[in-house]
């Protein structure tokens, strides 16, 4: 993520009491120096987004600049628009996530990540949650305008719904996509409150896929072979 269009990767993090910190890229993308972090503001004030935020940066309008999504304890998405510029964003207000004409609510610690999941030329919304599950909303609106009619969770080829194991309790899922493998294929890294990752490649037919837990190594265990695709709760 460029925050400041220096063309050097940024780091942007959200903390337990709901404010936000970027951390500037003083090196290169290939050997990043981060910088000390500094509180995003409204004003004079720190940005308060809800305890246990979960930032997400995206030129969300397709003006040029880049927008906060924001999730938090509350299971809402809050969407704060750049008022400023490319090198110095600004922020004064936001508003909620609609689907189907209604604040969209994930019940508690939501962290959104922007995708064209659907590969349509829009972005698209995953969002993790508290008891593991990975919620799809797909665009119905445009690229520059985003709009959703319903919230659909992912689930596996074997029916079961795609969540983040947590034996101890709710495992708090954090979703990433990336073509893992190189196949042509987006694959899903999911985090969870254990501090581990959990690996789900797709593929397409009969060829399968599987979850892997990945710690420090990238290779713990491989569970059930499995394919990735989307329950639409009514």
């Amino acid at each position: 993520m460029d925050w400041n269009g220096d063309g050097t990767h940024d780091l942007l993090v959200g903390n337990a009491v709901g404010n936000i910190i970027v951390f500037l890229n003083g090196g290169t993308t290939k050997e990043p120096r981060l910088t000390e972090g500094s509180y995003l503001k409204i004003g004079d004030a720190l940005l308060d987004a809800g305890i246990r935020t979960a930032p997400e940066a995206a030129d969300w309008n397709e003006d040029g600049l880049i927008d906060l999504l924001v999730g938090s304890m509350d299971g809402r998405i809050k969407i704060y628009l750049n008022k400023g510029s490319v090198s110095a964003p600004v922020f004064d207000s936001y508003f909620l996530l609609q689907v189907g004409g209604r604040d969209f609510d994930a019940g508690s610690r939501s962290a959104p990540r922007v995708y064209d999941w659907n590969k349509d030329g829009k972005k698209d919304l995953l969002v993790g949650e508290f008891e593991g599950y990975i919620y799809y909303l797909q665009n119905n609106g445009s690229h520059k305008s985003p709009s959703f009619t319903q919230a659909g969770k992912l689930y596996l080829k074997s029916r079961d719904l795609l969540r983040y194991p947590s034996p101890q309790g709710f495992p708090r899922s954090r979703v990433y996509v990336s073509d893992w493998n190189n196949d042509g294929y987006d694959d899903l890294l999911v985090g969870g409150a254990d501090g581990k990752i959990m690996l789900f490649p797709a593929s397409p037919g009969s060829s399968g896929s599987f979850g892997a837990y990945l710690n420090g190594n990238l290779n713990q265990f491989i569970e059930t072979v499995r394919n990735i695709y989307l329950y639409v709760r009514e």
